[in-house]
């Protein structure tokens, strides 16, 4: 009985020791996936679908969930941003909190929360609205993409 508790206890302790070690809030991480957000919140205030949608390049799938709507793949998901965007002249979001949480050397999810408005193209701007975001971001070739983005608007 000694000998297979030793045994055990050495694979644990092996098993542990081979897992891969990273920073659960990696500031290089972190910075990477502020700057491709940033892009992508200028692409919204400037209402250019290709700019926020850029963060998904590759060939990897997203999907993107807002309300009780659920679109997969880039193309859908971009025509859907270039419908909404259509009619308006701008958009404005303030984010109050941000959090990024590094799940692996690979995998990390964005959240935010904040208040946005927009502005049409007959020059009115709504009330501000609560907004909550979540982008799953994956590292493919050296790139962060996101994979999975959902947005709640809270009136």
């Amino acid at each position: 009985m000694r000998v297979a508790a030793a045994v055990m206890t050495c694979a644990a302790v092996l098993a542990a020791a081979c897992q891969p070690r990273f920073d659960p809030e990696d500031p290089a991480i972190v910075a990477a996936l502020d700057s491709i957000v940033q892009s992508a919140m200028e692409g919204a205030r400037n209402v250019d679908a290709d700019r926020v949608l850029a963060m998904a390049a590759g060939e990897g799938e997203l999907t993107f969930i807002t309300g009780d709507v659920l679109l997969s793949g880039l193309e859908p998901i971009r025509t859907q941003f270039r419908s909404t965007y259509a009619g308006l002249a701008s958009q404005q979001q303030t984010v109050y909190e941000k959090r990024v949480r590094v799940l692996s050397p690979d995998v990390a999810i964005v959240m935010a929360v904040g208040e946005g408005t927009y502005t049409d193209k007959a020059g009115w701007t709504s009330d501000p609205v609560g907004i909550g975001t979540t982008i799953v971001f994956v590292r493919e070739g050296g790139q962060w993409r996101a994979r999975h983005a959902h947005q709640s608007i809270a009136f």
